[in-house]
């Protein structure tokens, strides 16, 4: 229901005549390098300091979670027909019935046309709705398992994931379906090519086989707004300095 035709002819417009473009994802590096050789990637990050306040003893789990029987795999995310795969969901909570799938969004949100009907009728699948920023690290908490479900489309192909640093940072053992951008963090989370994958790496997490935590922290701090500002902002100070060069270079060639 968009203009996408009008949509692109305007992104390649303000790419073109952009000192510096900033993309979120390496396949969008690629395609928008095309319109402009200064475009540079930077992964989504998370808020570290909030997120791992779900490893804080004293952090509380909200008490509707605690009403779910554990073991606990959750979700929190917009819960969208074109980035969320319903039918791998189904296919989890059918095979485990003993686990419970636990979504925490906003049902359609950016997607009108979202289903989930496909959802509805399963027990073990639990649509919490959307819950307070700040209240997610008490419930990345008590999950045992965060996932990242998401179908593999031309849209998940060009993004990153907002939630994987978030889920990494509240010390969760991550799950996800293996997106071309999260390939590089293949070493501290279970990347699944097939439903029976996703399955057997929410067992290996439930197991204590998933990549060791202080591993998954580590990479946690290393993706905040702080870190990834500063080497934007390096980026931008380098490109004022080039156009300020170039504007006295051409002053003096005119004298």
């Amino acid at each position: 229901g968009m203009p996408a035709a009008v949509l692109e002819a305007g992104e390649r417009e303000l790419c073109r005549t952009a000192d510096l473009v900033f993309t979120t994802s390496r396949h969008l590096t690629e395609t928008r390098r095309r319109w402009n050789p200064r475009t540079h990637y930077f992964a989504n990050v998370a808020d570290y300091d909030h997120f791992h306040r779900a490893c804080d003893p004293a952090t509380p789990v909200p008490r509707d979670l605690q009403a779910i029987p554990a073991p606990r795999i959750g979700f929190v995310g917009a819960i969208s027909g074109y980035k969320v795969d319903f039918g791998l969901l189904r296919t989890v909570a059918e095979a485990r019935p003993h686990w419970s799938l636990v979504l925490i969004g906003a049902v359609g949100e950016g997607d009108p046309w979202t289903d989930p009907s496909v959802l509805r009728g399963v027990p073990n699948i639990h649509l919490l709705g959307p819950r307070d920023y700040r209240d997610l690290p008490g419930y990345l908490k008590g999950m045992d398992v965060a996932i990242l479900p998401n179908t593999r489309n031309e849209y998940t192909r060009s993004m990153f994931p907002m939630k994987f640093f978030e889920y990494l940072a509240a010390g969760r053992p991550v799950v996800a379906v293996a997106l071309e951008a999260l390939e590089e963090f293949a070493h501290v989370a279970r990347l699944a090519d097939s439903p029976q994958a996703f399955i057997d790496g929410i067992e290996e997490a439930l197991r204590g086989e998933a990549p060791p935590l202080e591993a998954r922290l580590a990479v946690a701090r290393q993706y905040t707004y702080a870190a990834r500002n500063r080497k934007m902002m390096a980026l931008v100070e380098a490109a004022r300095q080039d156009r300020t060069g170039q504007l006295q270079t051409g002053k003096e060639g005119g004298r």
